[in-house]
Order: structure tokens, then sequence, then C-alpha cells
């Protein structure tokens, strides 16, 4: 009897043991095959010193390194699809004013050459002015068609958009809301915006416009328009939405003390592929300072990792990714 109660034992702990190895097994099992991860470019703006900083993170090395500057806020940036060129605006940031006829800074849509590391003024804001009582807002103007054509969002009397070929020169006014004219984003022959707190997709070949998401106030959409990344809490959470299942996938949390950054459109960013997610994660210290943390979350994994750590960076510093074209 005592034998026979210490084997059935043995049968239950081995058991026991055998369905342990096989959970951690099934726990170690990638989630489908994930792409390579592309390199990341992103850049920080000093308003302090009035320059941006140009990085990019090499995947294959898994390091950061400074791969140019520029003059002014350079923002709303893009690069284009022979990773040859960044393109994006200058503008002022907040209430500083450094376009004017003394000053060797222009406001306008520059180009950034990867290879000689020297800037070029496309278009300067007057030329981009359609009248005297239209102003543009920077925040929302964008590149799209590999760099080569630019969405102006202009404010007069109502807002209203513009799409300008760089090349031609030629312009083509938007009609998107009659509430709001003025876009978030733009991907291929899609333009984001938002009607209120409702987040509207708009085809400009056939005019259709589709509502994506609602009680969102900012999201970020991958390059394949597949998915879509929105702030919640206050900014301490963020929202992974699947736009084909029309489900949530995932929410990011920050942890005591942080916040994920909500500063503009390009806070967040995508690879090409809708795999790989990156956001910017600050823990807030004293005097509005932060330790800046950019994360990569893989949607197969469902795991983060950190890529560049900058401690103890001034309220005056903003970090923005910049975006494939």
């Amino acid at each position: 009897m005592r034998f026979r109660k210490t084997k059935f034992i043995k049968i239950v702990f081995f058991i026991l043991l055998l369905f342990f190895v096989i959970v951690c097994c099934i726990s170690f099992l990638p989630m489908g095959d994930s792409p390579a991860m592309e390199d990341i470019y992103f850049q920080a703006y000093d308003n302090k010193n009035i320059e941006t900083v140009i990085y990019k993170y090499d995947a294959q090395t898994k390091t950061v390194c400074e791969i140019g500057k520029m003059s002014g806020y350079f923002h709303n940036c893009k690069i284009d699809r022979e990773k040859k060129y960044i393109t994006g605006v200058r503008s002022a940031f907040g209430p500083e004013s450094i376009s004017d006829a003394a000053s060797t800074v222009k406001f306008g849509v520059v180009r950034f050459s990867l290879e000689e590391g020297t800037s070029e003024l496309l278009r300067n804001e007057q030329q981009l002015w359609i009248g005297n009582k239209q102003q543009i807002i920077w925040d929302n103007t964008f590149l799209f068609d590999n760099c080569n054509k630019i969405c102006i969002c202009y404010e007069g009397e109502t807002l209203f958009s513009m799409i300008y070929d760089l090349e031609t020169k030629k312009a083509q006014k938007l009609a998107l809301s009659q509430r709001n004219n003025c876009a978030y984003d733009i991907r291929n022959h899609f333009i984001w915006y938002f009607v209120n707190d409702k987040f509207i997709r708009y085809n400009i070949k056939t005019k259709e416009r589709k509502e994506i998401l609602c009680n969102v106030s900012q999201c970020f959409v991958s390059d394949n328009g597949e998915h879509v990344a929105y702030l919640g809490n206050r900014a301490k959470r963020i929202d992974l939405y699947d736009t084909t299942r029309k489900k949530k996938t995932c929410s990011l949390k920050a942890g005591w003390n942080k916040v994920f950054d909500s500063c503009s459109s390009y806070s967040c960013g995508w690879d090409k592929s809708g795999t790989y997610f990156y956001y910017i994660e600050h823990f807030v210290k004293f005097f509005g300072s932060s330790d800046i943390r950019i994360k990569v979350y893989n949607r197969n994994t469902k795991k983060s990792q950190s890529i560049y750590i900058k401690r103890d960076r001034p309220a005056t510093t903003r970090y923005e990714f910049i975006r494939n074209a």
C-alpha cells in the first residue's frame, strides 16, 4: 500500500513537472515571424540653442549616433524611400520669432541631405502664402508622396488645407469638413484629421470620408493605415487599435511619475510593416526636467525595449520621430 502511494506521488509530480516545462516552452515561442527592425530616425529640438539635432538608431549595431544639425525648429519630418533626404518644415517654436530679414533662419519647407550633411530651403513661407489674410499652421502641415508634395493648413476666416506640388508648384484646395479643415497627418492618398472627438480618414482620390475612432484626441497612424495608436488617461496610456479588425489590440501604461510624450503628431511612430511601434516616455523630475526614454514595442512578441536614454533633459527640449514618406 505504501509502495503504491509513493508511486502515485511520483507520477503526479512527473505530470506537474512536464506541464510546467510545456508552459515555459510555449511562453517563449515567438508570436509569428517578425520582420527585421528598421533603422529609426528621430530628432531633438533645443529651444535654448534654437537648433534641431538629428539622430539615427542603427538596428544592426543597436547604437544611436548624431547625424546632423539644423538651425531653428525643424519638425514634421519625413525621410524618402531611398534614405537620402529628410524633408520637413521649419517654423517658430512657441512664442519665438527668428525668421526675419536680418536672420539667416528662414521658415518654410527644408530638405536635409544625409549624404552631404547640408540643408536646402525648398520653398520659403512667403512663397507658400496665397493671400495677405492667411497664416500657415505649420504644426498641421505635412509632406507626402516621397516628400514631393505637401499638405498645408491655412488659417484665415476659416481653417482650410491645400495640397502643394513642390515640383510643378501647383496647388489644389481640399474640402475635408465644414467644422475642421486642418489635417493631422497624411499617408499615401489618405488624409487623417479630427472633427470634434472623431478621427476621420479622407480619401483624396475618391473624396470618401470614414470615421475610424471616436472619443479620442491624439492618434498616430501606421504607414499602411492598418494600425492606429492613441493616447488616454492624460498621456499615461497608449492604446493600439487594428483598423482592419476594428478592435483594440494592446495597451501600454506609463509607470509611477511617468508620462508618454504628446507634444506633436510625430511624438510616436511606426515602421513600414506596422510591426514595430515607437514612443517616448518621460520620467518627470523637478522644474520640468525629465529622463527621456525612446522605446520600441513589437506587436508580435508584445514586448518593449529601450533604444535611447537621455537623463535630465530640460522642458525646452522636444523630441519627435522622423516618419517614412
